[in-house]
């Protein structure tokens, strides 16, 4: 329905309600007359009778509550929609303000620097799979910029490219998967490869290692932070925004950006 015919149809209603209004009000009104006129000629007829009296006990009793029920539930009815349009109408600027403040602000300004996060580094020529799981345990321990114990790690290669992000309560899983399915693994001595290749089913992964290497999204240096919520909203199951000079995951990290962040964002 286009704007014109929806503030047609608003008109239209308008006037039957106050064309309606109006006609049954005096039709009350006139009843009401009525009802009292029949009932003081009936009084005037017959002065011992209690016809008026009874008449007048009708109208206040009966017909009168009526109408000011009738006159409160349309009242009620245009107040109620007036409010709910208005409500509306602030939930959708609401809404477009979001939008346009992450479209106005900078990644670059509201990113973590890679110098400000606890990071687990992959030696040259060696993968994920061959970092110790003792170090893992170690890093989980270190506190972050916030002065809590980090709750997501990061993996960079040797060339400073972010390729994996292990989340605390998929590190855990991810040890509890080991002492049901490989009781022979031990956290201090194997590598992290032996538990990355536990099964976990997810819409986008079978193992461990599948999940936390498919989880993350890039954007560039440049870019605003609505790009950076669009990339993450465009893979499954990511929570996190990788910041790179260009946007292209083998380049070096420059930072990181939060599902939390981009909320944070969204509503400030």
């Amino acid at each position: 329905m286009s704007n014109e015919a929806a503030e047609s149809d608003a008109v239209i209603r308008a006037k039957l309600a106050t064309n309606l209004v109006f006609v049954s009000s005096i039709g009350v009104i006139i009843l009401v007359l009525v009802v009292i006129g029949a009932a003081t000629w009936a009084q005037y007829v017959n002065p011992s009778s209690t016809t008026l009296r009874d008449a007048a006990q009708l109208v206040f009793t009966s017909i009168l509550p009526l109408l000011g029920t009738w006159v409160g539930t349309v009242l009620a009815f245009y107040y109620t929609k007036e409010n709910f349009e208005s409500a509306s109408r602030a939930t959708l600027e609401a809404v477009r303000s979001g939008s346009q403040r992450l479209e106005s602000t900078r990644v670059a300004d509201k990113m973590m620097p890679t110098s400000a996060l606890v990071t687990a580094r992959i030696p040259a020529g060696k993968t994920i799979d061959d970092i110790q799981t003792q170090e893992v345990v170690s890093e989980f321990e270190k506190l972050g910029s916030n002065g809590q114990k980090i709750s997501r790690l990061l993996f960079l290669d040797d060339s400073g490219a972010c390729t994996a992000i292990l989340h605390r309560s998929v590190w855990v899983e991810m040890l509890n998967s080991g002492l049901r399915k490989a009781p022979q693994l031990d956290p201090s001595t194997n590598n992290l490869g032996k538990f990355l290749e536990l099964p976990y089913a997810s819409p986008i992964s079978q193992t461990f290692k599948q999940f936390i290497t498919g989880t993350l999204a890039y954007v560039a240096l440049d870019r605003a932070v609505a790009d950076a919520k669009a990339a993450m909203e465009s893979k499954p199951l990511c929570q996190d925004v990788i910041v790179t000079p260009t946007g292209k995951s083998n380049e070096p990290m420059r930072g990181w950006i939060s599902n939390v962040d981009i909320t944070r964002l969204s509503q400030a």
